[in-house]
Order: C-alpha cells, then structure tokens, then sequence
C-alpha cells in the first residue's frame, strides 16, 4: 500500500513537472527590429508614390487614425488615409525622406507597439522645391497575423517662434 502510494505521488510529481507553459514568447528585440523595417518601407512607400506599400504597411479597416500637420487633417479609416496617400502621390515629385531620433517601443505582450522619430521631408510641387524640417511623426502599430500594421499616426510640424 505504501510503495503504490509512493508510487503515485512521484508520478504525480514527475507529469506535474513535465508540464510546459505553452505561451509564445516575444523577443522583444526581434519585434523591435521588425516595426523598424516596417517604418523604413512607410518612407520607402512615400518616396516611391507606392500605393500597393501603403495598402501593406497599413490596418485595413475603420479603426486607423491619422493626424497631419493641418488641423483639418484628421482622417479616419483607412480608406481616407488611403486617399490622402492617392492625392498626395499625385502633386508630389522628388520626395525625399529622412529620419532621426527613432524611438521603438514593443509591449511585453509583443501584440503592439508604439514608436517616434523627427523627419526631414523635402519634395517638389510643380517644380517648387519644399522642406519640412523636425517633423515630429509618432505611431501606434499592432501586430496581426504575424505582421505590424499601422493603425495610428500623428505628423506635426514645430512651431515658428
């Protein structure tokens, strides 16, 4: 009666140890990596006037939120975010863009993110040459099915004092 007893207590013992969280785990540093990647391709994308880039790198679906450095430059979903890229791509030429100061945040979880980082942005308007210098871009991504998408954004401009 005891050796079954001992018996099953180190049975017990041996299939409660054996036992395995089968949560993921996030490397957070990898997921950094990648929410870089994407924020390349978003210059990439607006650089190139690639549409099919922004279809990408972008939630599709009524939840996106963009702000602008205008205050009627609010717009939701991303069908709106879509055309302001359209008409966008269509009076810019020559745009280039560079970034500094980037800053990643990766949420333990690695199921969100948020990021910042100051743009230089020059482009052309009817061969008029246009600077926007320190623009302050700052985000909000998600990660769905394997992939970071877009789902915020927010462009300012700094003030002239």
């Amino acid at each position: 009666m005891k050796r079954t007893h001992l018996i099953l207590m180190v049975s017990l013992l041996v299939f409660s140890a054996c036992k395995q969280d089968k949560s993921p785990v996030c490397d957070v540093v990898a997921e950094k990596k990648a929410v870089k990647l994407a924020l390349e391709k978003y210059i990439i994308a607006n650089e190139a006037r690639n549409i099919s880039m922004i279809d990408e790198l972008w939630a599709n679906d009524t939840n996106v939120l963009s702000l602008g450095t205008d205050r009627q430059d609010i717009l939701k979903g991303f069908d709106a975010v879509k055309q302001k890229f359209l008409s966008q791509f269509e009076r810019f030429e020559n745009t280039f863009i560079s970034s500094r100061d980037q800053v990643i945040y990766i949420h333990p979880a690695c199921e969100t993110a948020w990021f910042s980082e100051m743009l230089q942005y020059n482009y052309t308007v009817n061969d008029i040459a246009k600077e926007y210098s320190d623009l302050r871009f700052t985000g909000f991504l998600e990660k769905r099915d394997g992939k970071w998408v877009i789902l915020q954004t927010h462009l300012s401009a700094p003030a002239n004092r």
